[in-house]
């Protein structure tokens, strides 16, 4: 059974929406840094590719958009 874009709900999903929601884990052995992600499931047609191997979803994209707007000088 496909699974459609959570955006559209019409294609099949292809992409995970990359933003990242929280982090926090370190792990024990090696002191990296565990990040969870949004992972809506999009389309190519809804993804929003930022920059390179990035895609957000359409609401994540508008707020990395709005937090740039307000750190201009």
């Amino acid at each position: 059974m496909r699974e459609h874009c959570e955006v559209c709900g019409e294609q099949e999903y292809t992409q995970l929406c990359d933003y990242a929601n929280g982090s926090g884990i370190i792990t024990s052995v090696d002191f990296q840094e565990l990040t969870s992600t949004c992972d809506k499931k999009m389309c190519r047609k809804c993804a929003v590719n930022i920059w390179a191997n990035c895609e957000l979803c359409p609401e994540h994209a508008q707020s990395v958009k709005n937090k740039l707007q307000r750190t201009k000088i």
